[in-house]
């Protein structure tokens, strides 16, 4: 059994204990065969009956979360056992996490301990230490303990901080770490890692998205044996793409495996039947090669957590219970602490998911069950950091830009019913550019044709804060965006097998409604609890409106390009009584988005005005002193990428 477990040894019963593998997802139960001078280790329930008559002895191996719950099982049997021998479970009990103040104190001098040494030793960057907010210090000293950890962290309260922190504390010199998330997050990941400590991450892609001077993968392993000897190495790899990697990645022999966005692993079906000649059925492993689907992902990312060279675990996630119900629970657990909930799925629907037959064939799974003890199992190795504790110590609004590659934009939408964007700037190029105008015209066509090419990101993305549970605005260009995208936020919550269990609120505006409906439907989204999504153009609700500072998410799909435009936008969630909002910035490389990230990083005052952000005080003159252009947009870039 993978991971810490314990083995209890009974002597032979009459009882079937075989059940106790339902009851208890992830529990093994085996019985002992005697022959001559040799002893054969069998599972219970594939031993004929004349088999079992020889039985000397049955263990029950089971994943330590379970272990108490073998227990009571066998007690309640009226059943004891000889001895139950501990593997890998020092310093592992449910309720370790301190209820009290001065034990939380202690957890979190533990893990800023771990941090300061990491500084000392070279793998941190200094000013982590004093960034580093309590829950996260907490966090690490918790996974130092354990080979298995879930970060269940509020939507943007630094989960990439915490488990990149907790990964380097628990590292050797000789380790690698491997990152698995969205390919979307790729470049956060990287951006992050080189923004928090002094590693040179390196981001697999794809052939076509890589460039002549870029390394490969075993390049870059040499180059880092030999410059950084005394340093982990660390890979970032797509989710998506984990079919056509496992090899190279099972090549590599990660040491440390993190799952960033752990729920998006929510698929079961790793197993395909195949029907033989005699008429029985055998499952077959779906292959985990060729077409990337959820299925073949599935298999993959299966594959992959049960490499021989894992040692720790971590999943990153702030909707683990994505859709309301815990079946989509079992898939990330069982990446997690592989087989800790079985490797049946059944057993572990039976138990929890109130499974039965379906009315139409198949298992209906879609209940739920003994959630208590769901929730008490996972108290072994979830951290999870409650909204009001992660916001409470973030200032109000965090400021995150992600720069989109070409494979992450769509094709641009129309610019009118009559007019392609390439036909729009065309046209609009035959004005005058040397009046105001017409130079407006030009940048803000422009800046609409990025912000079109980010709707599948952008859509996305509101879908994951929705899924939280939370409170979405989207700043888009013009009004067909707003119109277009509000349809396909509400589309893509109701689609498949991963829908919400709740129907979000969309609503929309823009320049061509009144001021009467704006009002109305700002007020209708300010008293919303959520989930809620308001799309909006930035000109219509960017200026002198109030109700959007009780906002988890907002996204600015159009960039402001005047520096008044950017204060009054983000303005909107800087507001008494509001709640803290991770305010995220998509960039489109190779479009006209660079060139207005230059704009307000050059002719913006005092960088406190673009972030409030405590860690941030006194960055701007140091920053803003600086000569060489470039060097400032690519210093205030870089903390632009930061997430507290």
């Amino acid at each position: 059994m993978i991971g810490p477990h314990l083995t209890y040894r009974l002597p032979p019963s009459q009882l079937d204990l075989t059940e106790l593998e339902a009851a208890v997802p992830g529990a093994m139960v085996y019985g002992w065969l005697q022959r001559g001078d040799r002893s054969r280790k069998v599972r219970l329930g594939k031993l004929r009956m004349d088999e079992q008559a020889q039985v000397r002895t049955v263990t029950i191996d089971v994943p330590v979360h379970g272990a108490w719950l073998i227990e009571a099982a066998l007690i309640q049997r009226g059943l004891g056992w000889h001895s139950a021998e501990t593997h890998e479970c020092d310093g592992i009990a449910p309720m370790v996490w301190p209820a009290d103040e001065d034990g939380r104190d202690r957890l979190e001098a533990e893990g800023r301990r771990s941090i300061d040494a990491l500084v000392a030793r070279g793998w941190a960057l200094p000013h982590v230490a004093d960034i580093i907010t309590p829950y996260q210090a907490r966090g690490v000293a918790w996974a130092e303990t354990r080979p298995w950890t879930f970060l269940c962290y509020a939507c943007g309260a630094g989960k990439t901080l915490a488990a990149l922190m907790a990964a380097l504390a628990s590292s050797a010199r000789d380790d690698v770490i491997l990152v698995v998330c969205p390919a979307k997050a790729r470049h956060v990941w990287w951006s992050q890692v080189q923004e928090y400590s002094t590693l040179e991450p390196y981001r697999l892609r794809p052939e076509s998205d890589m460039r002549k001077s870029d390394s490969s993968l075993g390049e870059w392993l040499d180059y880092q044996r030999t410059l950084h000897p005394d340093k982990p190495r660390l890979v970032i790899a797509g989710a998506e793409a984990l079919p056509d990697n496992l090899d190279v990645l099972t090549r590599l022999a990660p040491t440390i495996l993190i799952w960033d966005e752990l729920h998006i692993h929510g698929a079961t079906r790793r197993w395909k039947a195949v029907q033989l000649a005699d008429g029985d059925v055998r499952f077959e492993k779906r292959k985990p090669t060729g077409t990337s689907t959820r299925h073949t992902r599935a298999v993959a990312a299966m594959d992959l957590s049960r490499l021989h060279s894992l040692r720790k675990r971590l999943g990153l996630s702030a909707t683990p219970l994505e859709d309301g119900r815990p079946r989509r629970l079992w898939a990330p657990f069982d990446l997690l602490t592989p087989g800790g909930f079985s490797n049946s799925y059944r057993n572990y629907a039976t138990r929890h998911c109130n499974a039965r037959a379906g009315a139409y064939g198949g298992l209906d799974d879609s209940g739920s069950s003994n959630l208590d003890e769901l929730r008490a199992r996972c108290s072994f190795f979830m951290h999870e950091v409650s909204y009001s504790e992660s916001h409470a110590a973030l200032p109000s609004t965090r400021v995150q830009v992600t720069y989109l590659g070409r494979t992450e934009l769509n094709r641009a939408d129309r610019y009118s019913d009559e007019q392609t964007y390439t036909q729009a700037l065309r046209a609009l190029a035959r004005e005058d550019m040397r009046c105001r105008l017409g130079r407006t015209q030009m940048i803000e066509a422009r800046l609409a044709e990025a912000c079109s090419r980010k709707r599948r990101w952008v859509t996305a993305e509101a879908i994951e804060g929705l899924r939280g549970g939370g409170k979405v605005v989207v700043f888009t260009a013009r009004r067909r965006e707003a119109e277009a995208w509000a349809d396909a936020i509400l589309r893509e919550s109701l689609r498949g097998d991963e829908q919400m269990a709740m129907t979000p609120r969309v609503w929309m505006v823009h320049g061509g409604l009144t001021e009467t409906d704006k009002d109305r439907i700002t007020d209708a989204y300010a008293s919303d609890p959520g989930p809620c999504c308001l799309v909006a153009t930035g000109q219509s609700v960017g200026t002198g409106v109030d109700g959007m500072q009780t906002t988890d998410l907002a996204i600015f799909a159009m960039l402001p390009y005047r520096p008044g435009d950017w204060t009054q936008w983000k303005g909107r969630f800087d507001r008494l009584g509001g709640s803290a909002t991770l305010l995220k910035v998509p960039v489109a490389e190779g479009t006209y988005d660079t060139r207005v990230v230059e704009i307000l990083t050059t002719k913006f005052g005092p960088i406190q005005q673009m972030l409030a952000a405590d860690e941030l005080v006194g960055l701007d003159r140091q920053l803003l002193g600086l000569e060489d252009t470039e060097a400032v947009v690519d210093s205030i870039l870089d903390k632009l990428l930061e997430v507290a």
